[in-house]
């Protein structure tokens, strides 16, 4: 899978990403606009088949709260932004979930993952 992080995603999700077999690219690598808003960001990903991990409520809650159609899946970090803790968290979700499906929100806490569906699709 390819995946655009975005927020207070650490060098060691990027690590992590890698050692399952996924590719990811910082936001700020695809878009020139740092300050493009949380639709426009949606909406890049899904033309561009990105899947999404990000540390931002609002981003990550976006989808529940509209119809927008987005068929790539969404890794929400709800967590602390050391190293150690959202490196475990990908090691947790990659666990529980082996391969993210498509209209999904996944919520890595530091002792859970829940999944739940995107309305939309």
């Amino acid at each position: 899978m390819r995946w655009l992080t975005h927020g207070n995603i650490t060098q060691a999700v990027v690590e992590a990403l890698n050692r399952h077999g996924h590719s990811a690219q910082p936001v700020a690598e695809v878009l020139s606009d740092a300050t493009v808003d949380v639709d426009d960001l949606l909406k890049l990903a899904h033309q561009r088949q990105f899947d999404l991990m990000t540390t931002d409520k609002a981003l990550s809650h976006r989808l529940l709260e509209t119809r927008q159609k987005f068929s790539r899946s969404i890794v929400y970090l709800q967590l602390g932004g050391s190293d150690v803790e959202q490196n475990a968290a990908i090691d947790r979700l990659f666990a529980r979930y082996k391969a993210p499906k498509p209209g999904m929100l996944y919520t890595v806490t530091e002792s859970r993952v829940k999944a739940r569906q995107l309305p939309g699709l």
